[in-house]
């Protein structure tokens, strides 16, 4: 009864399905004997198994089928007619990547999340946890699969940005620190969030990665299918010029940034390209050599066929004229460099992901990489902040005091005049003005428990410029040992903390 049911052109089954746990998709033509013979199968397998195929709650979507059609095969097979995109295994298939109205789910979510909780009780640290821990993993499963529009990338990364600055019933408050930092790496100052569309481009390159190593699967097949094989051998064709919403046309876009990152481990050289892939050194020898790869004949020849599989090697580089006497020093040293290479026939090439030691791709290798290069390198003091051994509330403050961002009154007086004290003084010297430098290390008060610390210690102390300089410098007060370092971290912390405290007291 099955070969009497067709599905898929060029398919060897007659009705290709698709199953998880107990929801199961059928492909089949639109000719109503096809149709009949399926619901028979159905009921046929309901009477055998004894357990019932329920049509009042199964739908069937067309594929470039007019509706008149659709609702006439609806009534014959008594389920319900619907339009596309379907909610498949949590994704809408058939949708527009590009459309806002398609992350709306997304977004619907994170609000509701943000809705239930009770922000008001929320402490810096708390809300910085819940971002990291549930609000920046929320739109991983549809960012694993479709790139994110950026106006949708704005719009959950301001729900984020919100949440962190402000919380229910506090009305409108200061983003103290900019979100570009507040993204950045812990390393470089930030809090280690990252940008969505960083994140979604590390998880759209799990599948170059998985394409090549899956060639048996269907969705390989299907992919190449569409769009053909790249030249590399390797992966699919990632220039198309016809538009479609498939996710794959999204996800080669990302190619570029992807194949920085991958190299070839040698075996027979059969499908690595001599030329343009990185297998030997530091950069492809097109980069290395590349008045030798302009005047190559195939740009794309593969290493076989320049070596051979023997030693000594051919070199068949045909090239398309006489070489000048630069090129010929190129092409000595060239030669000279590959005189180590051993093919070996028997060895499958592979391809490795130069992050990682085990040379397996992840995710998160691939998103720090991407953060990397959106970047400038910086300094900050991440060990004291990060890895001391205090509450994260705490720590999260003193991340403020590094970036020179908590509410003192300088502060106010630029962004809220009638919260500020007047005159602006600071209340534990009653002198100064009050700044951030001034409050934690120059204030009488503050130095003065900045010397009894040293005095325990017995260094000579010398107060520096800026409290971010104090912070940035290594004192080893209590030794060069965890223990040592530990405590040290501590002690700081805590003379800030207790500065702050006091502060509040006086004013409060």
């Amino acid at each position: 009864m099955y070969s009497r049911v067709s599905g898929w052109v060029g398919t060897e089954q007659g009705c290709p399905i698709l199953k998880f746990a107990d929801d199961t998709i059928f492909f089949s033509s639109t000719r109503e004997e096809d149709l009949l013979t399926l619901k028979s199968v159905l009921l046929v397998f309901g009477h055998i198994s004894g357990l019932k195929v329920n049509l009042d709650k199964s739908n069937i979507y067309g594929i470039n089928l007019g509706q008149d059609h659709l609702h006439r095969l609806a009534e014959l097979l008594d389920c319900k007619a619907s339009g596309w995109p379907i909610l498949y295994l949590g994704l809408p298939l058939g949708g527009n990547p590009k459309s806002g109205s398609f992350w709306d789910p997304v977004i619907e979510r994170i609000s509701s999340r943000l809705d239930g909780w009770q922000k008001t009780y929320l402490s810096f640290g708390g809300r910085i946890t819940l971002i990291q821990s549930c609000l920046t993993h929320m739109p991983c499963y549809f960012l694993s699969l479709f790139k994110i529009p950026a106006s949708v990338a704005v719009r959950i990364e301001r729900l984020q940005r919100d949440f962190l600055w402000s919380g229910a019933g506090e009305g409108k408050r200061d983003h103290l620190v900019s979100w570009d930092v507040v993204c950045k790496s812990k390393m470089k100052g930030g809090l280690g969030l990252g940008r969505i569309s960083l994140r979604n481009s590390a998880l759209l390159g799990k599948w170059l990665w998985r394409y090549p190593r899956e060639g048996s699967a269907l969705w390989h097949q299907v992919i190449l299918s569409i769009y053909g094989s790249h030249s590399n051998g390797w992966d699919a064709n990632t220039v198309v010029r016809w538009s479609h919403r498939c996710p794959w046309k999204a996800i080669a876009q990302f190619f570029q940034d992807f194949s920085k990152f991958t190299r070839f481990m040698v075996g027979d050289g059969e499908r690595i390209r001599f030329w343009e892939d990185l297998w030997w050194g530091d950069q492809p020898l097109g980069v290395r050599f590349p008045r030798l790869l302009r005047v190559v004949m195939d740009k794309n020849i593969p290493i076989s066929s320049i070596l051979g599989s023997t030693r000594p090697f051919s070199w068949n580089f045909n090239f398309r004229h006489n070489l000048s006497d630069s090129e010929i020093e190129d092409l000595e040293s060239l030669m000279q460099s590959l005189d180590h290479i051993h093919l070996s026939p028997s060895v499958p090439n592979k391809r490795s992901w130069s992050l990682s030691s085990s040379g397996l791709f992840t995710v998160k290798s691939f998103f720090l990489a991407l953060s990397q290069i959106s970047g400038l390198p910086s300094v900050f003091p991440t060990k004291l902040v990060w890895n001391s051994q205090v509450l994260f509330k705490i720590k999260s403050f003193v991340w403020l005091v590094a970036h020179k961002k908590v509410n003192t009154n300088d502060m106010l007086q630029l962004r809220r005049p009638y919260k500020a004290l007047s005159p602006d003084i600071c209340m534990l010297c009653m002198k100064q003005g009050e700044t951030v430098d001034h409050l934690f290390l120059h204030c009488p008060l503050t130095m003065g428990l900045w010397y009894s610390l040293f005095q325990l210690t017995k260094i000579d102390w010398v107060p520096p410029r800026s409290i971010f300089d104090m912070l940035s410098t290594n004192f080893n007060g209590f030794g060069s040992s965890k223990r040592g370092i530990v405590l040290w971290q501590a002690a700081c912390i805590a003379l800030l903390w207790v500065v702050w405290r006091e502060r509040n007291a006086r004013i409060f």
